[in-house]
């Protein structure tokens, strides 16, 4: 199973006399991971990819497990005992779809991800339209996963995108204008890191690749998107 592990460093700490405050660098938990990881893996547990939200900025983990109570002794005795960790924020990643992208794509595009708030009805039919999407010139979709995070979060989806503003174009017309979609909100991440090899990777998340669906983005122009929806 696949789990987002979002993990919440306090922004400050005092010394033992409560007077000297020390502001905690965001670079302390992430140079950690990195350089411990690969001690942390077992038959049950791997962590697979580490990602930084630009907005709150926290580090999060993909990770996979073989069963809740593997993936809780993963975290109990590497995650919560790092310096300065404040909370854990474990997200279930169910009917987890990774798509193939273009080989030919460009390595420069920026990573967001979406989180949908939906009609519990609609849950089915607009994960199905999202994962429809094929990739397009600006906007390439990662992955997608139900998540049920909280009442007003159930769908999570990764992107490639060449910018913020083709990425804000995609979400207005494409996501929110979708039947039973309340809300979608962004966020821009601003750091990755992939957590095992090539061989690795393609052993866990293999499984869940599959090719993205066949309908058609068109390319956005910035300067008259007005038309853009009809694409979606």
């Amino acid at each position: 199973m696949f789990t987002l592990v979002r993990i919440n460093l306090s922004p400050t700490v005092r010394d033992p006399n409560g007077k000297v405050i020390t502001h905690v660098d965001p670079d302390h938990l992430w140079d950690h991971v990195e350089k411990n990881h690969g001690h942390w893996r077992s038959k049950d547990v791997m962590p697979v990819y580490m990602t930084r939200r630009r907005v709150p900025d926290d580090t999060s983990l993909i990770v996979y497990s073989s069963d809740p109570d593997a993936l809780s002794d993963f975290l109990l005795k590497h995650i919560a005992t790092v310096k300065h960790v404040r909370g854990i924020w474990v997200i279930n990643m169910a009917k987890m779809r990774f798509f193939r992208l273009p080989a030919e794509r460009p390595r420069d595009f920026s990573r967001f991800t979406v989180t949908v708030d939906a009609m519990p009805d609609h849950l089915e039919a607009i994960y199905d339209e999202i994962s429809s999407f094929e990739p397009g010139r600006d906007i390439m979709i990662n992955y997608i996963a139900h998540t049920f995070q909280s009442f007003n979060e159930s769908i999570m989806i990764s992107v490639l995108a060449r910018g913020r503003e083709h990425m804000e174009a995609f979400v207005n017309d494409c996501i929110k204008s979708i039947d039973g979609v309340v809300k979608a909100q962004l966020t821009s991440i601003s750091k990755t890191l992939r957590l095992v090899s090539q061989e690795e990777w393609q052993e866990s998340v293999g499984p869940y690749c599959v090719a993205p669906g066949g309908k058609h983005l068109k390319d956005i122009d910035l300067t008259h998107d007005d038309d853009y929806m009809a694409s979606c």
